[in-house]
């Protein structure tokens, strides 16, 4: 009742089988779509055949809807021109009468290779999905938190400003990657437009967070509002689930007021002078 305490586990979820040689699956994100279905999207991976050593895998995205979160309805998996997709998440509405995803193609099942940001595509039949166009939203960028790779974490929130999107982030460090979760928001008409960015992120694993199965890493696949109430679910060095809570209006107040990202120390310098400039002006300092 809380969204945070006494959760009780009724049964796993399950579907018929369409697909011998899938062997894992995961990351799933659900969401409720405005077609009055729940959907779910997760990787489904499979050995790579063509390659012939016990390692090389690829990554689909498998496709299942319900309405009562009981009984499962397996659609075909996703198809796109990419050779491999995950981190894929549903848009919750239509943009004039087509689905919408958000995708992260890659080269290879982990080396993303030319792809690696997060990108757009549209289906026009949720039973036969097929993007043949993926327009990019937010790239990879140099020496930042998301220089490696990125991806869409749960479905992004509508509010009066814009839909809000958190996400991850991937880094290449002197001790591995690095998963933090940050935040954006993009035009509540135009969806590939982003209208804010706060620089850094907005939430990164300490302390305990950072050891356990795979260390370094923080991950996100849901969130909820209850009324303004918002609680973000994640999950740390993929061993322990976490819940934050926060409201929209300080989203929307992190979101697009915080200073956004310049890309260079020296810029960054004098950002962060003026705004300190700003804040003794208004204490009368």
């Amino acid at each position: 009742e809380t969204g945070i305490d006494h959760f009780k586990f009724e049964q796993l979820i399950s579907w018929e089988e369409d697909d011998i040689d899938e062997t894992n699956r995961y990351d799933m994100r659900l969401v409720q779509h405005e077609d009055g279905y729940i959907y779910g999207t997760y990787c489904a991976e499979k050995k790579d055949l063509s390659i012939h050593d016990t390692s090389s895998a690829l990554a689909e995205v498998g496709l299942v809807r319900t309405q009562d979160l009981k009984t499962w309805e397996k659609l075909p998996n996703l198809r796109t021109k990419a050779s491999q997709q995950r981190n894929v998440v549903l848009h919750p509405e239509f943009k004039d009468g087509k689905y919408v995803f958000y995708t992260r193609p890659q080269d290879g099942f982990i080396e993303v290779g030319s792809g690696g940001g997060i990108y757009l595509g549209y289906v026009d039949d949720i039973t036969n999905p097929v993007i043949e166009k993926e327009y990019l939203i937010q790239e990879k960028i140099y020496h930042t938190i998301y220089e490696y790779k990125n991806g869409q974490g749960p479905a992004p929130l509508k509010t009066e400003k814009g839909w809000l999107h958190l996400a991850h982030g991937v880094r290449q460090t002197a001790d591995g990657l690095r998963y933090v979760l940050y935040m954006f928001a993009t035009d509540l008409n135009d969806l590939t437009k982003i209208i804010a960015k706060p620089s850094g992120y907005f939430i990164a694993p300490l302390k305990e967070e950072r050891t356990g199965d795979v260390s370094n890493v923080v991950f996100s696949n849901g969130w909820t509002v209850h009324q303004n109430d918002v609680y973000i679910y994640y999950a740390s060095s993929d061993t322990r689930m976490h819940v934050a809570t926060t409201t929209i209006p300080q989203l929307i107040d992190y979101v697009f007021n915080t200073p956004q990202e310049v890309y260079r120390s020296h810029d960054s310098t004098k950002q962060r002078q003026d705004l300190i400039n700003h804040n003794k002006t208004i204490k009368g300092e």
